[in-house]
């Protein structure tokens, strides 16, 4: 069952000389289950996009539908829970009485309501601190506060704007687990985030953004199971590696090398051979998996042409 349709979704604000389109028209399907991360650089239009998904922010022309419902309709804000970057919350509240508030958004009967607030604390391992004011909260503690929140609203929708940025190594796993339990648990997520790592090991699909336009949508295990070769060059080496840019379709320049696509039946040895053919001196060679990076600069290169 579709869970998300966006269908010719555009965003433009202004009009006349002053006209800035932040969204160009989009249109993509998402069903319960994936995580879909969205990525590009600042002023890509991310934001907007999980904005106008939400139905925080109205749409210019085109369709957003959550499970068949309207974008920004009551309806569809039943079922769909939205964090921003940053997120906002009444510092004076303890973690505890915040959830309590939000639970009661989404249950009416107060046994129903106190299993749910008791669900969101363990969900994202809050206890330890749940009973503070909000504003004593470090990144961490409010990053797990706010995919807390989310869930609670979230019956079947979670979008959700940089919550895995900022944050030290061990939370941001305990985070990435939460992640993938509500996703097991059928619902769809739908990240932003500048933590291409965490992404990687989180999304089912990827959409690539770039100056308000979706370039891009990636299946994950395209991603995960292409490999690349990156070649560290010396010396003259770095001087004649336009020649491997142009010999290999994909590669890379890097700032001590060059990064080449293993595809289209391309090897290492291959790589190595045209370097001594070339007499392009190679100081190291090794052979890891294709990353978001690569995914986000192949589609800026496609874009623009550089």
């Amino acid at each position: 069952m579709t869970t998300l349709r966006v269908d010719a979704a555009a965003k433009v604000y202004g009009t006349g000389r002053r006209q800035f389109i932040a969204v160009s028209p989009t249109s993509f399907e998402c069903r319960g289950g994936e995580i879909v991360g969205v990525i590009g650089p600042n002023g890509a239009g991310k934001t907007t996009l999980l904005r106008m998904i939400a139905g925080e922010t109205a749409i210019t022309s085109g369709t957003v539908r959550i499970c068949g419902l309207g974008a920004g309709t009551r309806a569809a804000r039943s079922v769909v829970g939205y964090v921003g970057d940053p997120p906002l919350f009444p510092g004076e509240l303890t973690g505890s009485e915040w959830l309590k508030y939000i639970c009661g958004h989404r249950a009416s009967h107060p046994r129903e309501r106190t299993a749910k607030h008791q669900w969101a604390i363990e969900l994202a391992d809050l206890d330890e601190f749940v009973g503070r004011r909000i504003c004593e909260y470090s990144r961490g503690m409010t990053q797990r506060l706010a995919l807390a929140t989310a869930a609670v609203l979230g019956s079947d929708v979670l979008v959700l704007d940089e919550v895995l940025s900022g944050i030290d190594p061990l939370v941001a796993r305990g985070l990435r687990g939460t992640v993938a339990k509500l996703a097991t648990a059928g619902r769809l997520l739908i990240i932003a985030s500048h933590e291409l790592s965490a992404l990687e090991r989180l999304s089912t699909r990827v959409l690539v953004m770039l100056e308000g336009r979706v370039v891009s949508d990636v299946n994950a295990a395209r991603f995960t199971s292409e490999r690349v070769a990156e070649l560290s060059l010396t010396g003259s080496g770095l001087d004649n590696r336009d020649k491997l840019l142009k010999r290999f379709v994909g590669a890379v320049g890097t700032d001590d090398g060059v990064s080449i696509p293993l595809t289209r039946g391309v090897t290492i040895e291959e790589t190595i051979a045209v370097c001594r053919a070339e007499r392009i001196p190679v100081a190291s060679s090794r052979i890891r998996y294709r990353a978001l990076e690569d995914i986000l600069i192949d589609a800026a290169k496609e874009s623009n042409g550089s």
